[in-house]
C-alpha cells in the first residue's frame, strides 16, 4: 500500500512540475492599466497563453452619434501612421446614453469608411479624436427632423435601385450592393476590393461581381482630397462567386496573395457546407496586375493558372484541410501563419502555419474562444459569432488583435430595447503568447 500511494504521489509531483514549468517558460505579460485590457482566463488549453477582452477598443466603438453599429470591420495601415478602416452594412444615427444604449432612428449603409489617426506615441491613436468619419451626412444641422446623422452607403452599386432624389432624401440600395474586401497600398494609391452582391432573392446574398477602387492618399484625414475616390472597375472580375481578395497579404516575393473560403458540399446527403480556404495572387502588387490561381488538378497536384477556377476546381484546392471560415494570413521569422474562425459560426478561432503562403496550413491549434455573452446592457447572449477579423495594424507588442461581429436573434431586437445599440458592433480582443502554441 505504501508502495503504490509513493507511485501515486512520484507522479502527481511529475505532473505538477511539468504544469510549473509550462507556466514559467513563456511571462505572463505586463501590460499598462491604461489600456484597459481585461483578461479571459482558462481561454486556452496552453497556459502561456493570455486573452484579453479590450474594454479600451470596445468603448470607443460605443458611440451614440453618427455611427453606432457595422460588422465587416477591416483595417489597413496607410504609409502615414494613419489607420484605414471599412464597414459592411451598418448604423447611422442616434442611440441613447451608457445608462440604456437604446438605437433610436437610425438607416442602414451597406458600407462606411473611417480614418484613424495616431497618438502621441505613434501607435493607432485611442480617443475619440482619432477617429475621422469619411461619411457622406444626410444632414446634421436639424435634430428634429428626419434623416439627422444619417449616412448615405460610401461606394453604390451600378445596378442599385433607388433613384438619385431618393439617394439625397438618404433612402438604401437594398437589391444590389457591396460588401468591403481588403485593401492595400500601391504607388502612393489605396486599392480596395469590393464585393458584388444581389440581394434580390429571399435575402440569400448571392455573390457576383469583384470591383476594384482606387484612392487618393494625398492631404490629411478631413481634407477633401484624402482618401477621395479616384476610380473604380466594376467589372474588374464580373463573377466572383469564390470572392478571392476578401483577405490579402503582401508578400516579400513581390506578390499579393489573395484569400478566401469556398463553401460546398462534400457529399450529396451532408446537412451542412464545408468551408475550405483557398488562394490566389496578383502578378504584382498591383492588384490590377494579372491574377493566377492557386488549384490542384484531378490527381491532386497544385498548380498555378491564369483561368478563373471551375467549381470542381476549387472543391479540390483546399490550402488546409481544416473547414473553417475568414482567413488571415501573415509572416512571423521562417513560418506563415493563418487565423480562421470554426465552421460554421463556431465560437472557436483557430491558427495554423505553413512554410508557404499558399499553404498547406496545418498544424492547427486552438487560438482563444469567444465568451458566450457579450458585455452589454439588456440581452447579453448572441445568435451568430461570425468575421472574427485579425488587425495586425492595431497591435503594440506582437500580440494579436481581432474583432469581433455579432448578430441579435431577432432584426428588431437591434431598436428601441436597453442594450439595442451594443447588438451588431464589433468587440476587440488581443492574444498575447499565442507563439508558445507552437513551441517544440
Amino acid at each position: 500500500m505504501r508502495y503504490r500511494l509513493l507511485i501515486i504521489f512520484s507522479i502527481f509531483c511529475f505532473v505538477e512540475a511539468m504544469a510549473q514549468d509550462g507556466r514559467q517558460k513563456w511571462a505572463e505579460p505586463q501590460l499598462p492599466a491604461e489600456w484597459g485590457l481585461e483578461r479571459m482566463p482558462h481561454n486556452n488549453a496552453n497556459p502561456n497563453v493570455y486573452v484579453y477582452k479590450d474594454k479600451r477598443y470596445d468603448a470607443l466603438f460605443t458611440r451614440s452619434l453618427g455611427w453606432n453599429g457595422g460588422d465587416g470591420v477591416q483595417t489597413t495601415l496607410l504609409p502615414d501612421g494613419n489607420v484605414f478602416w471599412s464597414f459592411n452594412d451598418s448604423f447611422y444615427g442616434r442611440a441613447t446614453d451608457a445608462s440604456s444604449r437604446i438605437r433610436r432612428s437610425s438607416n442602414f449603409p451597406r458600407n462606411s469608411l473611417m480614418v484613424q489617426t495616431p497618438g502621441e506615441d505613434g501607435l493607432p491613436g485611442a480617443e475619440n479624436t482619432n477617429f475621422v468619419w469619411l461619411a457622406d451626412w444626410v444632414q446634421r444641422e436639424d435634430s428634429t427632423a428626419e434623416g439627422y446623422y444619417h449616412c448615405r452607403t460610401h461606394l453604390r452599386h451600378p445596378n442599385g435601385e433607388k433613384t438619385e432624389a431618393q439617394i439625397r432624401r438618404g433612402e438604401i440600395d437594398q437589391t444590389w450592393l457591396y460588401w468591403a474586401g481588403d485593401a492595400t497600398v500601391v504607388d502612393g494609391c489605396l486599392q480596395m476590393l469590393w464585393a458584388g452582391v444581389y440581394n434580390g432573392t429571399q435575402n440569400l446574398m448571392q455573390p457576383r461581381n469583384r470591383a476594384l477602387a482606387v484612392y487618393s492618399l494625398e492631404g490629411k484625414p478631413g481634407s477633401p482630397e484624402y482618401l477621395k475616390l479616384l476610380s473604380v472597375d466594376h467589372n474588374f472580375i464580373v463573377h466572383d462567386p469564390i470572392g478571392y481578395g476578401s483577405t490579402l497579404w503582401e508578400d516579400e516575393d513581390g506578390h499579393t496573395y489573395l484569400y478566401s473560403c469556398y463553401q460546398f458540399r462534400k457529399n450529396a446527403g451532408d446537412l451542412l457546407n464545408t468551408s475550405s480556404p483557398v488562394v490566389a495572387r496578383s502578378r504584382t502588387h498591383d492588384l490590377r496586375s494579372p491574377w493566377e490561381y492557386y488549384v490542384a488538378d484531378a490527381s491532386g497536384k497544385f498548380h498555378w493558372q491564369n483561368t478563373y477556377p471551375t467549381p470542381e476546381e476549387a472543391r479540390r484546392s483546399a490550402i488546409s484541410s481544416k473547414s473553417v471560415a475568414t482567413p488571415w494570413v501573415f509572416k512571423d521569422g521562417d513560418w506563415y501563419y493563418m487565423t480562421a474562425q470554426g465552421f460554421v459560426f463556431a465560437r472557436e478561432v483557430y491558427i495554423m502555419r505553413s512554410r508557404t503562403p499558399w499553404g498547406p496550413f496545418e498544424d492547427c491549434r486552438h487560438l482563444w474562444s469567444m465568451p458566450r455573452e457579450l458585455d452589454k446592457l439588456g440581452t447579453r447572449t448572441y445568435q451568430h459569432f461570425y468575421m472574427p477579423h485579425l488587425h495586425q495594424s492595431l497591435s503594440r507588442q506582437g500580440e494579436l488583435v481581432f474583432s469581433t461581429n455579432t448578430d441579435c436573434k431577432e432584426w428588431a431586437d437591434n431598436f428601441n430595447a436597453v442594450g439595442s445599440a451594443d447588438f451588431y458592433r464589433p468587440y476587440f480582443f488581443r492574444v498575447y503568447n499565442w507563439k508558445a502554441l507552437f513551441e517544440e
